[in-house]
Formats: structure tokens, C-alpha cells, sequence
């Protein structure tokens, strides 16, 4: 009788045991899948709720939109007439954009800055994004070229985001595009039409949150604006330091030519300086929509610059 009832006890712990670790191994893979489910919901829901301490959600979009800078596209352009191609209306003008490739306007005619109609096909019943959110926003926002080494780069917002582009550094996605995030979250929250994304500085000034509480919700407002800060004065202040140092090395450049010293490499190197240093700045999110690949380059074009100055010597 005792050796039956050990055998039951056993028989009857064994099963605890079993079924414990099978609700354990249930658990984490239920665990896993609740996570993303959550994320998916948090998301959802924040753009659900519409904030009002973010955006005033009562402000019609035609008043937000406004204060947007799409409607002073192309003003801006004539400003900047030096420099301006046909091809730049396309991003800048409303009629350009819309008009088929075969019959686009004469620029000297064109009145309308970015509208509502450039990124939305719309109807009498509802407005349908033309391109998925990343590709609306990027369409326009992207260096437009090429990236060569001793040409300034345009506004390589795509470029910086997805990571790619610069000379000598690896493809680096930011980590906000690769977890599936797109320009939207953070220069539309609540679906708001002014497109201004807010640092979490910006928000503590003005006592309202950010919308990067939306991810970053495991730190406090104070403490990931602080970091945040702190990231941009550091991409910020290289990027200063490195723009004054090239432009004396360009005079060194071209005083060495003028003295028919040949300067050919030293000529490529400061090309590669001179994009990188252009490709981060014209970004001009001081490291926010990449910070990775951002550091990245300013580090490697630092170690170029220097060569360039052995060069020069």
C-alpha cells in the first residue's frame, strides 16, 4: 500500500510539474504575441483618443494646414531662383505635380503652392492618400539625385531615415523605420495637417506632451527630453565644428592651386568631407530621424577630414 501510494504521489507531482511547464512554455509564446497585439493597440488607441493637450483637434484641417509649410512651397522656390529647375516644381508646385509628364505648365505661370490634392486622390466621398504614408511623404522629401561626392545634398529626409546614401558608411535604418514607424506618427499626431512634429523639449516648454511617449513611455517627459537634447547639441555641435574646420581647409585647397601644387587627392578627400558633412545637415533633423547613421557619418567624415589636413600639410 505505501509503494502505491508513493507511486500515486509521484504520478501526481509529475503531472503538476508537466502541466506547470507547459502553462509556463504557453504563457511566453502568449506573451509574445499579446506584446505585439498591445503595440499594435497602443498605437490605435493614441490615435484614437486625439489628445488634446497634443493638437486641438476642434481646429478645422484647412486652418491647421495653413500654418503648415506646404503652402508656402513655392513661394519659397522663387526665393530661390538661382538654383531652380523645371524639376523642382514638381515638388513645389500643385499644378506641376498634377499635370500629366507630357503636359506640364509653363513655370512662368504657375500660381498654387503644395495642396491637398498632391497627396490625396479626392472624391466627393473621401480623401485616399495617393502613395502608403512613407512613400506619400518621401516622394518629395528626398535628395532628388544621386548622391556624389563633392555635390551638396537636397533635403535627404528618406535618404537619412532609411539609412543609405552617405559615402563610406553601411546601410543603417533607423530603428523607428524598422520597427515600422513612418513620418507620419511623429509629424502627424492625431492627424493633425500643420506636420510639425515637437521635440520632447519643445513639449516641456509648452506643457503638453510629445508624441514620443508613445513609444518611449518607460521614461519620464523630463528625463527623454534631457536625452534627446543631448543627442542633437552632439550632432549639431560636429557638425559646427567640422563646417568651420572645411572651410579653411577649402582655402588652403585653393591656395595650393593656384600655386600649381598638384591637390588631386587631396581634392577627392575633401569632396567626400563636403558631401557627408551636407548630407547630415540637410537633413536638418539635428540626428532625430536617424541618429545611428547620423553619428556614423559625422565619425567617419571626421577621420576623413583629417587625412584631408595631412594631405594639405
Amino acid at each position: 500500500m505505501k509503494f502505491k501510494g508513493a507511486v500515486l504521489l509521484f504520478i501526481i507531482v509529475f503531472t503538476i510539474l508537466f502541466a506547470g511547464c507547459l502553462q509556463r512554455e504557453e504563457r511566453s509564446d502568449n506573451t509574445g504575441a499579446k506584446r505585439a497585439t498591445v503595440t499594435e493597440a497602443q498605437v490605435k488607441e493614441f490615435q484614437n483618443n486625439k489628445q488634446k493637450n497634443m493638437v486641438d483637434i476642434y481646429i478645422p484641417i484647412k486652418e491647421q494646414y495653413a500654418t503648415s509649410g506646404h503652402t508656402e512651397s513655392l513661394p519659397h522656390l522663387l526665393k530661390k531662383m538661382d538654383h531652380v529647375t523645371p524639376a523642382c516644381y514638381q515638388c513645389h508646385c500643385a499644378e506641376y505635380f498634377l499635370a500629366p509628364p507630357n503636359q506640364k505648365p509653363n513655370t512662368a505661370g504657375v500660381k498654387l503652392s503644395i495642396t491637398c490634392a498632391v497627396c490625396h486622390v479626392m472624391t466627393q466621398s473621401e480623401f485616399k492618400l495617393r502613395f502608403d504614408p512613407l512613400e506619400t511623404c518621401t516622394s518629395c522629401h528626398n535628395a532628388t539625385k544621386e548622391i556624389v561626392a563633392g555635390e551638396a545634398v537636397h533635403h535627404p529626409q528618406k535618404e537619412m531615415f532609411l539609412g543609405y546614401g552617405a559615402i563610406g558608411i553601411p546601410v543603417t535604418p533607423d530603428s523607428k523605420y524598422k520597427s515600422g514607424l513612418t513620418c507620419i506618427e511623429c509629424h502627424m499626431p492625431n492627424e493633425a495637417h500643420t506636420f510639425k512634429g515637437k521635440t520632447p523639449e519643445q513639449a516641456l516648454k509648452e506643457h503638453t506632451e510629445s508624441i514620443c511617449i508613445m513609444c518611449h513611455a518607460d521614461q519620464s517627459e523630463e528625463e527623454f527630453a534631457k536625452e534627446v537634447a543631448g543627442m542633437q547639441l552632439q550632432i549639431e555641435q560636429n557638425c559646427n565644428d567640422l563646417e568651420k574646420k572645411l572651410a579653411k581647409s577649402k582655402i588652403k585647397l585653393d591656395y595650393n592651386k593656384n600655386q600649381g601644387i598638384q591637390v588631386g587627392q587631396a581634392q577627392e578627400v575633401y569632396n567626400v568631407v563636403y558631401t557627408n558633412l551636407s548630407f547630415v545637415m540637410a537633413d536638418k533633423s539635428k540626428g532625430i530621424h536617424n541618429f545611428d547613421y547620423s553619428t556614423k557619418i559625422l565619425k567617419y567624415t571626421q577621420t576623413k577630414y583629417q587625412e584631408l589636413e595631412n594631405l594639405l600639410k
